[in-house]
């Protein structure tokens, strides 16, 4: 596949009707399941579709869903990236031990370049090294949440000083909280990456056959290592979201969050074996999931309940797609 090749493909697939076209079941379910819950909710609250609860909703799962950007780019191409958590906690970290700058220049700043050197360190040692990313990025889970908690002596950091590094967490623009204006803007900008570029059709044919992607002139090693570098940017702008948001640095945070990531990327239809997946079905699966968790939290669900809800509907959504793929075969 040449780069012309590319260019001409990346035309054909701009436009909507292909994209009709090849609307599947399983995009179709999520999108159902999504209007069903919209349904459901109203009929159960009436204030579900008010505008400060579709605030809340999107607040909610604002820093899940750009992790879950950045991730589904890593899972396209074949890989995964199960140390986004600890990028967060470390990238945080390394942004707010430089408060007491008074520089929210320097501490944004910070946040954001390690977030983009662990991705980079570990898209080499995926790419260039051939280590598994399994392997890779689980050792890097633990190797940053060990260092977060030694740079910070296991105590919190207080950004309340910087104030524009709280204006990301809880300032908004032209009434829009900004943590939802960036999951907006964020959306678009993978979208046009994913749809409309050379690189975004690199992905594809990386994950899809990774040595034909090569012999067809793709660099393969820098798809791949972009593709965990920008998963560390995004999992650093996250942690810094939520952080923002809390008003407290927490060395101990995002327990758990590169597993509820990866739920919403493969819910979102990307599969692990590399060579599907888009940015839209990741949001509509983070949206599913926000709304079921706003639904039980209003309910008075217990907590260890709406686990097994948000289960169920997971598999209640994957399980058409997964039988398409499998008539496909």
């Amino acid at each position: 596949m040449t780069m012309s090749t590319l260019e001409t493909e990346v035309a054909s697939q701009a436009r909507p009707s292909d994209a009709l076209r090849h609307l599947g079941v399983g995009e179709m379910s999520r999108v159902a399941v999504l209007i069903a819950l919209l349904i459901a909710g109203q009929a159960i609250t009436p204030s579900f579709l008010s505008l400060a609860n579709i605030h809340v909703i999107l607040l909610a799962v604002a820093a899940i869903g750009i992790m879950a950007y950045g991730m589904t780019l890593v899972v396209i191409t074949g890989e995964i990236d199960l140390s986004i958590a600890g990028v967060a906690i470390l990238s945080c970290v390394a942004g707010g031990l430089l408060i007491p700058t008074g520089s929210a220049v320097l501490v944004i700043g910070t946040t954001l370049l390690t977030g983009l050197a662990i991705g980079l360190v570990n898209g080499i040692l995926v790419a260039a090294l051939g280590i598994p990313s399994l392997i890779t990025t689980l050792g890097m889970l633990g190797i940053t949440r060990a260092l977060a908690n030694i740079f910070s002596g296991g105590q919190a950091l207080y950004p309340e000083p910087i104030a524009a590094y709280l204006w990301l967490g809880r300032g908004d623009l032209v009434g829009v909280p900004l943590p939802i204006v960036l999951l907006v803007v964020l959306c678009a900008a993978a979208i046009a990456l994913t749809k409309y570029s050379i690189f975004g059709r690199a992905l594809y044919a990386t994950g899809g056959n990774v040595k034909a992607a090569a012999l067809s002139g793709i660099n393969v090693v820098g798809v791949r290592t972009a593709v965990f570098a920008i998963s560390g940017i995004c999992a650093a702008l996250a942690g810094m979201l939520e952080s923002a948001r809390l008003s407290y640095i927490n060395p101990a945070g995002f327990e758990g969050m590169e597993l509820s990531v990866l739920a919403v990327t493969v819910l979102g239809g990307a599969a692990l074996s590399g060579g599907s997946g888009s940015i839209t079905g990741t949001v509509v699966a983070a949206l599913i999931i926000g709304i079921v968790n706003n639904l039980l939290n209003q309910l008075g669900v217990s907590i260890y309940l709406q686990q097994v809800v948000t289960a169920a509907v997971i598999l209640a959504v994957v399980i058409p797609g997964m039988w398409q793929r499998g008539i496909a075969k």
